[in-house]
């Protein structure tokens, strides 16, 4: 071992100590599915830092956190130390955070094993290219349909999507929101309609008529890549009874002189979305995602969040006689939001009254609220306790991404 190396630990402790800004979390580089995470780390005390270019101060002991709602791809984070007026060179700190987007059915298969086709549909949906089902899953043993196979092929040729002023086909109204990518595959040439006012939005396709238009969009160099897709007998899947063999010989297609295995059966969304996969601009688009050393500039900002705080909650009067009745004022004091998430509702448990647990307050100037505006929300209420005692009332503040703070007030009622 060379002489100088015990003296490593003490160097970094050393570069340790006269750091200004120390991130605990997230690593640099970091790769995950989560969509919002935490930034957690230490300056000195009461610095004044900026997050994603937005003030951020530091707590008295340095420490800071705050939630970063991340896009899918790739997000860059700089946190940066403001130094006084007049001085120059504050540290800053840049991380790179890659979000993948999955989906449960890829993830865990009826066998319990990651789908076949992952990779390709994660990297395909973190760039936006191809979407799940409303409820959150892929369904990729499901036919991929002429709607879908057209929003796709627009999405990976990068095709230009204006709204269209009127209905692109008798099936398909200005209103859908794949009009746009099915006027601008049709219009492109990719795809076809079924007839003159059909374009057929919820048909599937067939895997010859998939291999057939890859052939014709990418050319024949594209044939070695998908060969294995539609040459050898496709991998089962639960709820795909046609993947059985059918007996049918290989098929070549007209154009593509591809030889198809079950040329008739339509093409799932695993085969379609691994067919995307293997075009040129989708590659490309795959390893400038795959690369942490390029396209990281500040458009690649993050959202900031954190949890509202309700600065004071008052109850008014604090303390009532039990059988009389009397009106309650209850006042919710929230911190500024700043760039922050909105707040979406302010709600108080009213359950230790008898009452609702979710009565709303209001900073609307209305509904016994003095001033509209000013972060104030108000509830009034008449109220009648049966029995003396503390009863303890909590206030929820709910931003627009459902995180939540709490605060409790106490009301006293005597006997």
């Amino acid at each position: 071992m060379k002489k100088w190396l015990w003296l490593l630990p003490f160097l970094w402790l050393a570069g340790a100590a006269t750091a200004e800004i120390l991130i605990a979390h997230p690593a640099d580089k970091q790769q995950t599915f989560d969509n919002v995470i935490l930034l957690q780390g230490n300056a000195s005390p009461a610095a004044e830092l900026k997050i994603e270019r937005t003030a951020f101060p530091a707590r008295a002991d340095g420490s800071f956190a705050c939630g970063l709602v991340l896009n899918p791809g790739k997000n860059l984070v700089l946190v940066q130390r403001v130094l006084p007026a007049g001085r120059q060179g504050g540290e800053e700190i840049k991380l790179r955070v890659l979000r993948l987007v999955t989906f449960p059915d890829v993830e865990t298969s009826y066998d319990e094993k990651q789908h076949w086709a992952r990779g390709q549909i994660v990297y395909l949906a973190s760039l936006g290219i191809i979407e799940g089902y409303p409820d959150g899953n892929f369904y990729p043993a499901n036919p991929v349909t002429r709607g879908e196979f057209a929003t796709w092929l627009a999405k990976v040729k990068q095709l230009p999507v204006p709204a269209p002023a009127q209905d692109v086909f008798f099936d398909v109204p200005k209103e859908h929101w794949r009009a746009p990518y099915v006027k601008a595959a049709t219009g492109a040439g990719y795809l076809a309609p079924l007839s003159g006012k059909l374009f057929g939005l919820e048909e599937p396709i067939s895997r010859t008529e998939a291999a057939d238009l890859a052939v014709r969009m990418e050319g024949e160099g594209i044939i070695s890549r998908i060969g294995p897709l539609f040459k050898e007998a496709p991998r089962a899947e639960v709820a795909a009874p046609t993947y059985v063999a059918t007996g049918k010989k290989p098929k070549a297609d007209v154009a593509s002189k591809l030889p198809i295995y079950d040329p008739e059966r339509a093409i799932t969304r695993a085969e379609a979305a691994t067919l995307i996969s293997h075009f040129a601009a989708a590659q490309a688009a795959i390893q400038l995602l795959s690369d942490f050393e390029r396209d990281y500039g500040e458009d690649k900002f993050c959202a900031l969040n954190i949890s509202p705080e309700v600065a004071a909650f008052t109850v008014e009067p604090a303390t009532v006689p039990a059988g009389k009745t009397v009106t309650l004022k209850l006042r919710a004091t929230l911190a500024p939001r700043e760039n922050f998430a909105p707040i979406a509702s302010v709600k108080a448990d009213l359950t230790k009254l008898g009452g609702a647990p979710d009565a709303r307050l209001y900073d609307d100037g209305k509904h016994g609220d003095e001033r509209a505006g000013d972060q104030v929300y108000s509830l009034n209420l008449s109220y009648q306790a049966a029995v003396g005692g503390e009863k303890i009332l909590t206030v929820m503040a709910i931003d627009r991404l459902g995180w939540q703070g709490n605060k409790d007030a106490s009301l006293l009622v005597v006997e």
